[in-house]
């Protein structure tokens, strides 16, 4: 699921993404080797885990937008919402999807509604939208949508009278199960769940809060994932009984930033931007020893793919399992440059005229004047430092993740404080 981000410490107030601190903050995998990487600078997107292009955020934001999209990947069809409809170039559409990357369509049925989330299934086809306007004299109810055509066009098929909707996901599996979180006027946390991938709904009340549903079992319509969010510090909850039962599996502390459901009934859990948490039961969690820090993670077969924290480790991909340990896959410092796009789409117009300026955010520019990787995937400059170390290397006076991962083989990493306030996720991997 994906965050809800305010992009901190801006340099360009004109454009606010582009011109950010470079962090990964989740990723959806497409096939055996593509990728979809969400950073607070863009989305990049590899096809076969060699080329990585950029595409800005700017694409469908407002120019000084400061909440990043979420997108849901389902191969090369894209979906995309700005939760903040201000945020949005014309003030009125939330959603758009595309096909190439290049050119962004508005999806239509959802004028003039803020849209948390948005999810779409493995096949492409079909996808879910919320609302989540707030609660007023003239707004009194929120709807789930759907879509058969991955996100052209919407319908609804639910209104809840006193309900705001906070997220939506779907299975990315053989389960056709998809499962919406939201909170009623009377701050009664709730799960609205189907089993026939969003047609008909089922809601239960489950506790007081807000609920953002996070995962499902890719495989058993009955189990998924909700954080109870508790402003800052969150609680996982397993759903079980088609939504019917919550039981609370996970009180970290501390903010919950992503979870993914494995078929073997395996739960991995981002937590806090610190560490990543493991049960193999899907209800004792602990440590992760050999995962850098990250935000976002997705499950490919026996692969786990991290988001990883770049302004901690200078890596934004990290893969492999707990036991064998994680490998980077992809730097920011490996950019291969703006997607390539014919002239007169919204890529070529207005993404490709600012990888200019995301050059000097890297400091691609430092030697050569140039950025980008080459074909090997390597960075065609280093940067001019003069103690040898990349500029974003994590402090020796960092602490370690938590208490119980201070032995040998845990990752340091500096206190989190990156993304503030208002996180919140949920993004679909492509299994």
């Amino acid at each position: 699921m994906l965050l809800t981000t305010l992009v901190p410490a801006l340099s360009l107030a004109a454009f606010a993404h582009v011109g950010a601190p470079v962090d990964a903050i989740d990723v959806s995998t497409v096939g055996t080797a593509g990728r979809a990487l969400e950073a607070s600078i863009g989305l990049v997107w590899s096809e076969a885990g060699t080329d990585w292009r950029w595409v800005c955020h700017e694409a469908i934001t407002s120019p000084d937008a400061v909440i990043v999209p979420h997108y849901a990947i389902a191969g090369r069809r894209w979906l995309a919402t700005v939760p903040r409809l201000s945020e949005t170039p014309a003030g009125t559409e939330a959603v758009r999807w595309t096909d190439d990357g290049c050119t962004w369509t508005v999806s239509t049925g959802l004028t003039g509604h803020e849209i948390p989330e948005v999810a779409i299934a493995p096949a492409g086809d079909i996808a879910l939208a919320v609302t989540g306007d707030e609660l007023s004299e003239t707004v009194d109810a929120n709807a789930i949508l759907r879509s058969s055509d991955g996100g052209a066009t919407f319908e609804e098929v639910l209104s809840v009278t006193g309900m705001r909707f906070t997220s939506a996901v779907l299975a990315q599996g053989s389960a056709q199960t998809a499962v919406v979180g939201g909170i009623a006027s009377d701050g009664q946390g709730w799960v609205y769940w189907s089993t026939d991938w969003g047609e008909t709904w089922t809601g239960t009340a489950v506790i007081d809060g807000e609920v953002r549903a996070m995962a499902l079992h890719p495989t058993d319509a009955d189990v998924g994932y909700a954080v109870l969010d508790g402003v800052g510090v969150e609680s996982l909850l397993r759903l079980t009984d088609s939504g019917a039962t919550a039981t609370l599996v996970s009180d970290p502390d501390g903010q919950i930033s992503d979870v993914e459901v494995a078929a073997d009934g395996g739960v991995w859990m981002a937590f806090a931007g610190q560490a990543f948490l493991y049960a193999a039961d899907g209800i004792n969690f602990s440590l992760v020893t050999a995962a850098p820090p990250g935000l976002g993670l997705a499950l490919n077969g026996d692969t786990v793919v991290l988001a990883t924290r770049f302004e901690l480790v200078n890596e934004a991909l990290m893969e492999g399992t707990a036991a064998d340990g994680f490998v980077p896959t992809f730097s920011f410092f490996s950019l291969d440059g703006p997607l390539e796009c014919p002239a007169g789409t919204v890529g070529a117009d207005v993404c490709a005229p600012l990888y200019s300026v995301l050059e000097s955010s890297l400091g691609l520019d430092w030697d050569t004047g140039e950025g980008g990787g080459g074909d090997d995937g390597s960075s065609d400059s280093e940067p001019d430092d003069t103690d040898g170390e990349a500029p974003n290397e994590a402090a020796d006076t960092s602490t370690a993740a938590k208490d119980e991962g201070c032995g040998s083989g845990a990752w340091l990493i500096l206190p989190f404080g990156l993304w503030g306030a208002g996180v919140r996720r949920r993004r679909p991997a492509h299994h």
